[in-house]
């Protein structure tokens, strides 16, 4: 007997179990066809493998991609570079002290990026003008019941005397790292929950200090 003859015979019969054990969950409620999610009373739950509505296959051994989780934009958590991963153009040094941030100085860069820079990466939370009203302090939820999309904490007003008094290492240390949650986080060895994303894993060390060099412009 071939090996093919013989994983038919095993293998067919389970199949047809599988079959009939998703059928009699889903008739009875407790399978979710669009997670595979099985629960049985309070105290039992299980998955087993997705069984689409539609598509060209009966059984789906793995979940099609609209059935994974998924995350919107600025959805915590994140997926961040592998730890010890080190970028093409160098490695930096991570600087967590607050002092530390202070004494460092802005160094020279080609600032001529740097508006481009903002529009891309903060102008949805801070705004166009830089004050914290951005597009996602007024869109609307989703659920159409009138209520905002986001309801966490409210930007910082970047042009307010409150930053205009950080120095720019410190401007530079919030950027790089979350604002002072991120930083706070990261100097406990901890994983940010800040809705500010840590842009040191997102903008270079030059496309930062630009950052900096234009909200100190924009201060003026």
């Amino acid at each position: 007997m071939s090996n093919n003859g013989l994983n038919i015979k095993i293998t067919a019969p389970i199949v047809m179990v599988a079959i009939l054990l998703v059928t009699l969950l889903v008739n009875s409620g407790c399978y979710n066809s669009k997670t595979g999610e099985v629960k049985v009373g309070g105290s039992i739950s299980f998955e087993l493998p997705v069984f689409p509505e539609t598509g060209s296959h009966a059984v789906q051994i793995f979940s099609e991609m609209q059935y994974s989780p998924s995350y919107r934009s600025q959805e915590v958590p994140r997926l961040l570079p592998p730890e010890g991963s080190v970028p093409v153009t160098g490695a930096e040094v991570k600087i967590l002290e607050v002092e530390a941030l202070k004494a460092l100085s802005m160094p020279d860069h080609d600032g001529s990026q740097a508006a481009k820079i903002y529009s891309v990466n903060c102008q949805v939370c801070h705004g166009q003008s830089l004050r914290g009203d951005g597009p996602i302090t007024t869109l609307s939820s989703a659920r159409g019941d009138g209520s905002k999309a986001y309801s966490g904490a409210a930007p910082v007003n970047l042009i307010s005397e409150r930053v205009n008094d950080l120095s720019d290492g410190e401007i530079f240390g919030y950027i790089t790292w979350g604002g002072r949650p991120g930083l706070a986080a990261a100097a406990r060895g901890k994983d940010s929950t800040s809705i500010m994303p840590q842009f040191g894993y997102l903008l270079n060390e030059e496309q930062r200090w630009q950052l900096v060099q234009y909200i100190r412009d924009q201060n003026k």
